[in-house]
């Protein structure tokens, strides 16, 4: 896969929401904005265990997603695609929940991130790493 420049890395892990592509029940092609945070290069999102975002991943996991933003003329941003792995090592989970609380709401013991989430090992949520194959990334 290609590399990433310093200052798209660095945009990507500021942004607030990741678009992410899959597959619904239907077949159809679905994008939806979803929460993000970047560990080790890598983006990690979490969703409802009984979503059909879940369901629809569980039967396909092949995703895209898009991260980007910016004004003109300084539009940023990268194309992935690739696969969703379900998240089970509860060391990752936790970093993952963390990152998440950190990133969206100050802290993981916020009590709206935790309404949203559940507590830390909660089975209710399942947490992915996107796996990617492939980029297309833009800077101008």
């Amino acid at each position: 896969m290609k590399e990433l420049s310093a200052t798209l890395k660095e945009f990507i892990e500021k942004q607030e929401l990741l678009r992410l592509a899959y597959f619904s029940g239907t077949g159809h092609p679905r994008v939806v904005p979803v929460w993000y945070v970047v560990i080790n290069d890598e983006c990690y999102v979490g969703t409802g265990a009984t979503s059909a975002k879940r369901k629809a991943v569980e039967r396909d996991a092949r995703v895209g997603w898009v991260i980007d933003g910016g004004e003109k003329p300084g539009y940023k941003g990268a194309s992935f695609y690739g696969v969703a792995e379900e998240v089970t090592d509860s060391g990752v989970r936790a970093a993952v929940y963390r990152k998440l609380g950190e990133k969206y709401f100050g802290s993981e013991s916020h009590p709206k991130f935790v309404e949203l989430y559940g507590a830390v090992d909660d089975a209710a949520t399942v947490y992915w790493r996107l796996k990617a194959e492939d980029v297309l990334a833009w800077e101008y």
